[in-house]
């Protein structure tokens, strides 16, 4: 038998049990009404979320690697009471796409989004994506390691000049798509000098190019190392002669026509100890040799094997170039007119008649030279003359003076019969003792 208490229990819940029914959802009701006119439900949109790549590695494991081209970040429209979304960040989502099945031909990975927000991760409901894939550019991973080169830009300071200089290492490892790694043909090591004037060492981060000198960006790749360390030297300068003499005698019958060098001095670069000592750079003897020569010699001297270590040629050229004409002598004989020959020391009073000493009325001067210096030589370019001073009436052999020149030079001495005769006085059919030539001689050697 049941007890009385447990008649009692029962009855109390089953008595006007509708009634009571009723009276609960009554309430529920009431408390969900009150709750939504207090606390209403509220969409909001929250922005940058950051989607995570879950299982990456699985791409990298098959030898790819992966960009994200867009959905990095997202935008999600989210519900929940206004006093919960007046609160949300985005911080308090979490988003991810898994990449473990992905393949260069399925590019596209689904984003997933959850509120990490404690307490709330069943209040808050999440209705849309903005952004519902990640989308990624998967291509094959290589390496590849790359020249790099010093660029240096700009000038030194007045006075100074670029020496030597060198890069460490040579080369840079670059990891990353083969889309972009396979065009990369250098990386440059970019540098300005403008107006140094010491020697430099520095750090430089390369700058990457195609075939083409177009800059490829590096955010992308994995690179062995961020710098190179690079040495430039500075150096001042100095500017001296250079002394150089021909050695030796040319054939004989031979002569040097023309001697031309390409430089007479050169500008030399070093510290400034060494360019202290530096007066001038000697060529030695011997080294420019025409000894028995009978053509054309040419001499190419490199100057930096008479300069003392650490010095160098800061010049254009930096060879010594000597160009020696040799031809052979040639003869020629110029006939100069008794009315070319010029008389100086005259006296107004005097007649002077020339005669010349082979009886006729041309000198025969012999001139030898090369045929280019010779050939086009006339009477005039001879400057024939003689002097007649402190001479009076009488016959005299007076020697003719020729310009001389280094382009030619003139065979023998050539004289001339000069008689003087004195216009003031009668006529006298006794003509003067004519002088010796040894006597002329004497009275105008000059």
């Amino acid at each position: 038998m049941k007890s009385f208490k447990e008649i009692k229990i029962k009855e109390l819940i089953l008595h006007n049990f509708g009634l009571k029914i009723l009276a609960i959802i009554i309430a529920i009701v009431s408390w969900i009404v009150i709750v939504n006119v207090d606390n209403p439900s509220q969409r909001k949109t929250i922005s940058g979320i950051t989607v995570n790549m879950i299982n990456g590695d699985a791409l990298t494991s098959k030898g790819y690697i992966y960009q994200i081209e867009s959905g990095a970040s997202i935008s999600i429209v989210v519900k929940a009471p206004q006093t919960i979304v007046d609160e949300l960040r985005s911080t308090d989502f979490y988003a991810y796409a898994d990449l473990s099945e992905r393949t260069p031909d399925a590019d596209r990975a689904q984003i997933y989004v959850r509120c990490t927000k404690e307490g709330m991760e069943n209040t808050v409901d999440i209705v849309s994506l903005r952004t519902e894939y990640v989308q990624l550019a998967i291509d094959n991973k290589i390496d590849k390691e790359v020249p790099l080169e010093l660029n240096i830009t700009g000038s030194p300071a007045d006075g100074y000049v670029i020496g030597d200089y060198s890069i460490s290492p040579t080369t840079i490892k670059v990891t990353g798509a083969e889309s972009t790694v396979s065009r990369i043909s250098t990386a440059k090591l970019n540098y300005s000098v403008s107006s140094m004037t010491a020697t430099i060492n520095d750090s430089v981060v390369p700058v990457f190019y195609d075939e083409n000198g177009v800059e490829i960006s590096s955010d992308k790749l994995e690179l062995s190392r961020n710098s190179a360390s690079i040495q430039i030297e500075i150096l001042p300068t100095k500017v001296v002669d250079i002394n150089y003499a021909l050695s030796g005698e040319v054939a004989e019958g031979y002569h040097i026509a023309d001697e031309k060098a390409n430089m007479k001095n050169v500008k030399l670069a070093a510290s400034k100890d060494v360019l202290d000592k530096i007066t001038s750079i000697d060529i030695p003897a011997g080294i420019i040799d025409i000894d028995n020569a009978d053509d054309d010699r040419h001499f190419d001297i490199a100057l930096k094997t008479y300069l003392p270590n650490g010095c160098k040629i800061a010049s254009s050229e930096s060879n010594l170039k000597v160009d020696v004409t040799i031809e052979k002598i040639s003869e020629r004989t110029i006939q100069v007119p008794m009315s070319q020959v010029t008389i100086s020391g005259t006296e107004s009073d005097y007649r002077y008649q020339l005669v010349a000493d082979n009886g006729s009325g041309y000198l025969n001067v012999i001139v030898n030279g090369s045929e280019s210096d010779i050939g086009t030589l006339t009477a005039d370019d001879l400057g024939a003359r003689i002097d007649m001073s402190g001479k009076g009436e009488g016959s005299y052999t007076v020697r003719v003076n020729l310009n001389q020149s280094d382009d030619y030079s003139i065979s023998g001495s050539y004289y001339v019969k000069v008689i003087v005769t004195d216009m003031t006085l009668p006529d006298n059919p006794t003509q003067p003792e004519e002088t010796t030539g040894a006597e002329t001689e004497a009275d105008t050697a000059e």
